[in-house]
């Protein structure tokens, strides 16, 4: 785990992702001290102290722990990993480069084929 600046994330995340943010519907929302990317309404990003951690299909999930030292994200040691996100390494993201970028849209093509889901009614 890195110490992050989920602000500074939010920033490489938008030079990366350029003019296409957007085609993307790319939305940031804050969250429990962090940032959660959106992309078409669906969550894809979660930028905080642990750097930036995406959804992916499970094949791409593995291809990024096993050939390039992602690893499941985990907000704090104690924690379980994270069965739906997993946080991309820290060269790569400070490179801000092509495979940053192909990640990044990994997951936004991803999250496309999921659910919206659906607001729960405000209680009264």
């Amino acid at each position: 785990m890195w110490d992050a600046n989920p602000k500074e994330l939010q920033q490489i995340t938008e030079d990366v992702i350029g003019p296409r943010i957007i085609k993307y519907e790319l939305r940031f929302r804050a969250m429990f001290g962090g940032i959660l990317a959106y992309a078409y309404g669906r969550p894809f990003a979660s930028l905080s102290n642990a750097g930036i951690a995406i959804k992916l299909i499970e094949q791409d999930k593995q291809a990024l722990i096993d050939e390039h030292g992602g690893y499941p994200l985990r907000y704090e040691p104690s924690d379980p990993p994270s069965k739906s996100y997993v946080v991309i390494p820290m060269a790569m993201v400070e490179a801000k480069g092509e495979e940053l970028e192909a990640w990044l849209l990994k997951s936004i093509i991803y999250v496309k084929t999921l659910p919206l889901s659906k607001k729960k009614p405000k209680k009264l």
